[in-house]
């Protein structure tokens, strides 16, 4: 075990190292709790709860036919008497208009795409839907299939009004408030998994630039380090030099010291004055 001042003295990339090391770490254990069933059966059955009252304002139903690119054929379960068809709105929106400039056909042509992407997504497949408020209802007087309003998610949770709008096969139209104007079961499952993904590279990325800066700057310390003197280094050391010796040597002035003649010189004092008498 590392002491803690040993810790502390440790590289900032060894450091990041070590995060990103740790983020994955919790990725990967993340992915393997997730695929494991849950020890606790009191979470489970508060998520079971949660589900189970989520269902229970939903209907369950198969398509019979795509009307247009707004509206289903359903079999009515509640209907009395001959009529057992009932029209499912997709709530919240509106078939594309028709633009400024765009030709009749050209409208009609999207149109039919809106349809045939309906199709696609729910054509003989089961659906879930939940009716929109009764004052948003159309009244059924005098229509012989009735309309109803709703919003509309496919069997895996994939709220059809959203993803619709998101291809720009429809137009988003707010006429009512709803909590569950989202993906719902699996599909929010596998969007919260995303999102949970998104983040994590998020933080790999930030923790990868970190790095790199960092090692650019211990690069350029360790290059300060090392880069020699230069030219101009060794200008102002000889001017260094020079000004030193100078003052040594009184910059070549006479010495301004009073000499006492009758101070008996020593050994180098008489080997000077016989070098200057020579």
């Amino acid at each position: 075990m590392l002491h803690p001042q040993a810790a502390a003295r440790r590289p900032p990339l060894a450091r990041l190292g070590w995060l990103s090391l740790g983020l994955w770490v919790l990725a990967t254990a993340g992915e393997e709790a997730a695929s494991e069933p849950p020890a606790d059966d009191q979470g489970g059955e508060e998520g079971g709860d949660k589900t189970k009252e989520l269902l229970e304002q939903l209907t369950i139903t198969m398509v019979s036919e795509v009307v247009d690119g707004q509206t289903l054929e359903v079999r009515d379960a509640k209907a009395t008497g001959g009529r057992k068809k009932a029209h499912i709105r997709i709530g919240n929106t509106a078939l594309p208009e028709r633009g400024a400039g765009a030709s009749e056909s050209e409208h009609e042509e999207k149109i039919t795409k809106s349809k045939d992407a309906l199709e696609k997504l729910v054509g003989k497949q089961m659906i879930w839907f939940k009716p929109a408020p009764d004052e948003h209802q159309p009244s059924p007087v005098g229509v012989e299939v009735p309309v109803i309003v709703a919003d509309v998610w496919l069997s895996d949770g994939r709220h059809l009004s959203t993803l619709m709008v998101k291809q720009g096969h429809l137009v988003a139209q707010e006429a009512y408030h709803t909590d569950l104007a989202r993906n719902i079961l699996s599909a929010e499952a596998d969007e919260a998994k995303q999102e949970s993904y998104k983040k994590l590279e998020e933080a790999l990325r930030e923790s990868e630039k970190e790095k790199v800066r960092l090692a650019e700057e211990q690069r350029k310390a360790e290059k300060m380090k090392r880069e020699p003197i230069g030219i101009s280094g060794w200008i102002g050391l000889g001017v260094l030099g020079i000004i030193v010796l100078g003052s040594l040597f009184n910059f070549g002035r006479p010495s301004k010291k009073k000499v006492n003649l009758n101070r008996k010189k020593g050994f180098f004092g008489n080997l000077w004055s016989k070098v200057k008498g020579s």
